[in-house]
């Protein structure tokens, strides 16, 4: 919950705060919440619950968040994960039940607190052989590796949640507790994003799905917009899975989550597009603001966590653009109270609470932390009075409309196949359309483990259409989606279902092809509309699809339903494998053979001065070397052949071995040579073959 420490170098500004400050009449409802850390004393016994229950009332709170999951260990017991590795902690002690039990006896909320990404920080590896470190940890090989690495290839303490299993079994961690204790008031989710140490994504599973997904080849580059916005997607659909499941078990549960504000706040004349470039949104991922405008947390709890002697204007800033971005959602604001000393903290409450010149007023306010109240080391109690002091009065949870007076529902579902591979779920399109017509239609996409869902639908009969490779693969029956509801649907294919929409390639036009030469691929479903290359250098994608040749991107020619031509990288590898990708969709891997050249002369014409120029493809590698899918320039050096080149002429009865003036590129055609070769005297025409090392060329007929 503590964010690391940033270098931060803009002016310093000072604001000295008031002990207590003159408050207006508490609201009737606002939230007055205290996380409480499992990292100090809080929860751990009983006799901690009691303390806590009591010193949240002591200071007129009404919610506490407690720290259920702390680095893959838990403080409750109907849990997949094994009791928190605590020396103050019995393992046979339930605290989130027993802090449900009393808290809600002196009319406190309690929210389960879980750490979601980080699962180990310790030297020392857990102890419990449960943990999921030892299962899927740094350890681990295949796809049971979660854990997230960096762009350098370190392997952090954090799991990545572009892995699907990874995702999977947080999302059914924290959706169980709604089901395993149905007095709980909420879900808050904390590390919902990448972690902040260094560039991470880099799980082999989560790259070979943006491969996939993406169109994409070899290692990101971590200047790729397109893969930061994956792993953007990956926490944004990890949020709305926790969120809907849970609604669907029980419709009054509230989801939340702390949130990322380092440094100074949004601002200038654009300030959606200034939070864009902060840190949140562009280095850990985490999106928050499209999760309120999208509607799948019911209170974002953003981490206000200022020093108010330095950044006292930071902290405005960012409660101006907080409080104006609530949406059809709430906002409660977290402060760093262990920042400042008390006076200071009581200080910042007026300008917390205070309503915006755009009339946006948060839901309240929740310390960090129950434990640590302040940073000179006054006791916790001097804080518990002191914003009593402030609030005068108690108040109570604020009524959350969009849960007790729903206008809106929700539906959600599963895609699972029966067979083939897992990635047939993965990306698949999902139209969610009203059976009436009265509501608007919504584009979705599965994740990685096949789910998808929609929040705020009117109340409509909707069905679900699944998509892929743009042709239809299932439709469901309409059903009701009531105001206040979660419908699930559930969807089963077989891997059969597939076989239409499935790149497949079933002849490709030579049984060995050379480096740099063009091949034309027969078969299906390679893409939905007809493409062709307009310049060069050649595109590596076109109409959505992708050939993949060795792990590299092909350049291509052309694309049809029915037929790609493409050109071989410049490599030399035993054998050329084959893979055509479509919207997330990839064919069977098809192997040919690999020769140094494999020369066929598409024609000769006559230069003068007795020169011909044999225009050919398939002569091999090039040097110095071209970049796939790029022409020769026009300017020396030439790219000539590598192999060793000659003409063989039979004319008149004689054979001729000829050596070419030039053998390489032709300008500006990729994939196209050239050879210039002199006619011997007296010899005008005749049969031609081209010889590249041991490999010859069909003959022709000189013109």
């Amino acid at each position: 919950m503590i964010p690391s420490p940033k270098p931060y170098h803009n002016k310093v500004l000072a604001l000295a705060g008031l002990f207590l400050l003159a408050a207006p009449s508490a609201p009737a409802q606002q939230y007055r919440a205290f996380w409480a850390d499992a990292f100090n004393r809080g929860f751990k016994s009983t006799a901690e619950v009691e303390e806590l229950v009591e010193n949240a009332v002591a200071a007129r709170a009404n919610a506490i968040f407690m720290q259920a999951r702390r680095r893959g260990d838990v403080y409750y017991l109907k849990s997949a994960e094994p009791p928190a590795q605590d020396p103050a902690y019995s393992p046979n002690y339930d605290a989130l039940d027993y802090l449900i039990d009393r808290a809600h006896a002196r009319g406190l909320e309690v929210h389960a607190w879980f750490v979601v990404s980080r699962v180990w920080t310790s030297a020392d590896p857990p102890r419990d052989p449960r943990h999921i470190w030892h299962s899927h940890g740094p350890n681990v090989r295949g796809d049971d590796f979660w854990m997230a690495v960096s762009s350098a290839g370190v392997v952090g303490d954090s799991l990545d949640l572009g892995h699907p299993a990874a995702a999977q079994h947080v999302a059914d961690l924290v959706v169980n507790v709604a089901r395993d204790y149905p007095a709980i008031d909420g879900l808050h989710l904390d590390y919902i994003r990448y972690p902040e140490e260094a560039d991470f994504g880099w799980n082999p599973k989560a790259i070979e799905r943006f491969q996939r997904l993406d169109n994409r080849t070899g290692s990101p580059a971590r200047t790729d917009s397109r893969w930061a916005d994956f792993r953007r997607r990956q926490v944004t659909q990890l949020v709305r899975q926790i969120y809907l499941r849970a609604n669907a078990i029980k419709p009054s549960i509230k989801i939340s989550a702390a949130l990322i504000t380092w440094g100074d706040g949004p601002g200038g004349s654009d300030p959606d597009a200034a939070y864009r470039r902060l840190d949140a949104y562009s280095r850990v991922f985490q999106d928050w603001r499209g999760w309120l405008e999208e509607g799948i947390l019911d209170l974002a709890m953003p981490m206000n966590y200022f020093d108010e002697s330095r950044y006292a204007a930071w902290l405005d800033n960012w409660l101006r653009y907080e409080k104006d971005r609530q949406f059809r959602r709430g906002m409660i604001i977290g402060l760093g109270v262990y920042l400042n000393p008390i006076a200071a903290t009581i200080g910042q409450l007026p300008r917390v609470l205070a309503t915006t010149a755009a009339g946006s007023l948060p839901l309240g306010v929740c310390f960090y932390s129950y434990a640590t109240t302040n940073n000179v080391r006054q006791p916790n109690s001097d804080f518990y009075r002191a914003v009593a002091e402030y609030f005068q009065s108690p108040a109570v949870v604020p009524e959350l409309p969009w849960k007790t007076n729903a206008t809106s529902g929700h539906l959600y579902g599963w895609l699972r196949v029966d067979g083939g591979p897992e990635w047939l779920k993965d990306g698949a399109a999902v139209h969610v359309e009203s059976d009436t017509g009265a509501a608007t239609a919504r584009r979705l996409t599965t994740d990685g483990s096949g789910f998808f869902g929609a929040v705020d639908l009117p109340p409509d009969r909707y069905r679900v259409r699944i998509e892929r490779g743009g042709s239809e693969l299932y439709r469901s029956v309409a059903t009701d989606v009531k105001a206040g509801a979660t419908v699930p649907f559930e969807i089963f294919l077989k891997a059969a279902d597939f076989a239409a929409v499935l790149p497949t390639v079933r002849a490709v036009s030579t049984p060995v092809a050379a480096p740099g030469d063009i091949l034309a691929l027969a078969g299906s479903a390679f893409a939905a509309n007809a493409g062709a290359a307009a310049s060069v250098p050649l595109p590596f994608e076109l109409s959505g699809a992708q050939v993949v040749v060795n792990g590299e991107a092909a350049p291509l020619f052309e694309i049809t339903a029915d037929r790609i031509e493409l050109q071989t990288p410049y490599r030399t590898p035993e054998a050329w494998t084959i893979v055509v990708k479509h919207q997330g969709l990839e064919s069977t891997p098809i192997t040919i053979g690999f020769t140094p050249a494999r020369p066929v002369i598409l024609g000769v014409r006559s230069a003068g001065d007795r020169f011909l120029e044999i225009h050919a493809t398939g002569l091999g590698m090039v040097s110095p070397p071209v970049p796939p899918g790029s022409g020769a320039p026009d300017f020396e050096p030439l790219p000539r052949v590598t192999g060793r080149t000659v003409v063989l002429l039979k004319a008149g009865g004689g054979e001729f071995e000829l050596e070419p003036a030039y053998a390489g590129l032709t300008p500006y055609y990729p994939g196209r040579y050239q050879v210039n070769v002199r006619m011997p005297e007296n010899v005008s025409q005749g049969e031609i073959r081209l010889r590249v090392g041991d490999v010859v060329s069909a003959p022709v007929q000189s013109p």
